[in-house]
């Protein structure tokens, strides 16, 4: 063969060889591009079913950019899934992660890492998330450390969820609404001391960080976790200066004042808020109408009732007899009588018994003698609600009301051992009343008199016999051996109630047996068909008791 054959041969052998070799490497290219096709699509379906997890908001964006990646990163997230939960939230917060972060699916994969299953415990969670850096942005951060605090206070580990809040408290992002988190959590720990110091921080003059209603706010809360962690002395001292603080003519703040009273009041300095509630007091086109105008009818508000009343209380306690006796005296006037027992006191002992007197005089247009009376018998002044109302009755003999009120008060002022004949007292002059024969049954039951008050009990007419009271009778006359009696009110008893007890027809059915006739039999038939069932034991309280003779009757037992 010639020399141009042989290289022709050998030219056509190495581009066969070639070609096969070609041809073996495109195929088993073809099956590599297969299997990372598939794991590919593997991995984007486990991701998308890890995002399910994650809040609606976030998940969406995340979903769209997923469906984006390019292959590198595709690869990088299978490698990423199939890491420890350790690693992923890792991964996703202080390490290079498996997507360039901040994105929306970086940010999504770190909610549904602290939701998931097999989510690491939270006290690492949160350490993770604190140290995110940039790879979280700051309203996301945190939005995950409140998730997170959120899941501490489920388990009740209020301490872990309240270090989680000072956290986000520390945050840019931190608002308002996240204090007042922080101060919920703080309650629930009961360390109202860290929530306080965050609350003292947002009031800080020189930051302005609250303006308006929240600032109010903000001081109300102050003075509130001062007085939960007793520190009754810094509230009041804080609350004090910002009245001092005030230009001399302007209107205290309502919510000033009802703070101050509250701290010093705490503080056991509550004298030294008298002065700004006369100032306060001074406010009201109210406080320049005379005692008698107000007792004539003249409208008073309530807010400078309420501090008419604080005043009048607060020197009272401080032993300002004038001052308290003229705010009692106006608020008397106003209607507010439970204070009257209180002001008598005070005007006697200061000679202001005249005008008291005067008061009560103009008091009567607008209410009742007996509600005067009333209010001073439960002021704790009888004496004084005893005097009014004698010489109410003098001119009102037939007021039954006012008899009966005055026998309370006797008996309130002559104990209780008299309590029986103050009644009898009354029952000469209303012998029909029911509610007087009832507490004179009660007093000398009290006294172990039980045939008089079977008696009394039994004056009550029939039209007012209630169940208590045939109850009481039935017990009464058992307890006296009064069979008729108990059997009358047993049989008046069970009749007035249309499902009787077991219990109630067994008792008459007892005392029918000791007094059997023919009417008393029917009264028990009736009231034994009443009963929920007919059963054999319901029918047996029909049979009529027998007896018979013991012949013989020994203990000895039977020998086998």
């Amino acid at each position: 063969m010639s020399r141009s054959s042989r290289q022709v041969v050998l030219l056509l052998l190495s581009y066969t060889a070639l070609a096969v070799a070609w041809g073996w490497r495109l195929h088993a290219g073809d099956e590599v591009a297969d299997k990372d096709q598939a794991m590919m699509e593997t991995t984007l379906k486990a991701v998308a079913a890890r995002l399910a997890s994650a809040p609606e908001p976030l998940r969406q964006a995340a979903l769209f950019q997923l469906a984006l990646l390019p292959a590198h990163e595709v690869r990088s997230l299978h490698e990423w899934h199939a890491a420890s939960a350790e690693q992923r939230l890792r991964q996703l917060t202080v390490q290079h992660g498996p997507v360039a972060a901040p994105c929306p699916l970086n940010t999504a994969l770190v909610f549904a890492e602290l939701a998931g299953p097999d989510a690491l415990a939270i006290d690492e969670s949160r350490l993770f998330i604190s140290a995110a850096g940039d790879r979280l942005e700051e309203p996301h951060k945190v939005a995950a450390l409140e998730q997170l605090a959120s899941q501490a206070v489920a388990e009740g580990t209020f301490n872990l969820a309240l270090e989680i809040h000072q956290r986000i408290c520390e945050s840019p992002a931190v608002s308002w609404r996240n204090v007042l988190a922080l101060v919920d959590i703080a309650r629930l720990a009961h360390r109202p001391a860290a929530a306080l110091r965050v609350v003292t921080a947002w009031l800080d003059p020189v930051a302005m960080r609250l303006e308006g209603a929240e600032r109010d706010d903000a001081l109300d809360l102050q003075v509130a976790l001062l007085l939960e962690g007793t520190r009754y002395a810094e509230a009041s001292r804080i609350t004090l200066d910002a009245l001092a603080a005030l230009k001399p003519g302007a209107a205290i703040p309502l919510r000033l004042m009802q703070r101050a009273l509250l701290a010093t009041q705490a503080a056991g300095e509550s004298a030294e808020l008298l002065p700004w509630i006369e100032r306060h007091l001074r406010t009201f086109a109210e406080h320049r109408l005379t005692m008698e105008e107000i007792a004539g009818g003249k409208p008073v508000s309530a807010s400078y009732q309420r501090w008419l009343r604080e005043s009048s209380f607060i020197a009272d306690r401080q032993n300002h007899t004038s001052i308290a006796c003229d705010g009692f005296f106006r608020l008397a006037a106003a209607g507010e009588i439970r204070v009257l027992a209180r002001l008598h006191a005070l005007a006697t002992q200061i000679g202001r018994g005249k005008e008291l007197a005067e008061l009560l005089h103009l008091l009567q247009r607008r209410l009742t003698v007996i509600e005067l009376t009333q209010a001073l018998a439960d002021g704790g002044a009888p004496g004084p609600a005893r005097d009014l109302l004698s010489a109410h009755l003098k001119s009102q003999p037939d007021l039954r009301e006012g008899w009966r009120l005055l026998t309370q008060i006797d008996v309130a002022l002559r104990g209780e051992s008299s309590s029986s004949a103050l009644w009898q007292g009354f029952l000469k002059r209303f012998p029909e009343d029911v509610p007087a024969l009832h507490q004179l049954a009660h007093a000398q039951l009290r006294a172990g008199q039980l045939p008089e008050a079977m008696h009394a009990l039994q004056h009550v007419p029939g039209e007012s016999l209630d169940e208590p009271t045939l109850r009481q009778i039935a017990a009464l006359a058992i307890q006296l051996n009064d069979m008729p009696t108990a059997h009358r009110a047993q049989q008046l008893l069970v009749q007035g109630i249309s499902s009787p007890a077991i219990g109630d027809v067994m008792l008459l059915s007892n005392l029918t047996r000791q007094h059997a006739d023919e009417a008393s039999q029917t009264a028990l038939a009736e009231a034994i068909a009443r009963l929920p069932a007919q059963s054999a034991f319901e029918k047996s309280l029909l049979e009529p008791m027998t007896t018979g003779e013991v012949t013989q009757f020994s203990t000895a037992a039977k020998e086998r």
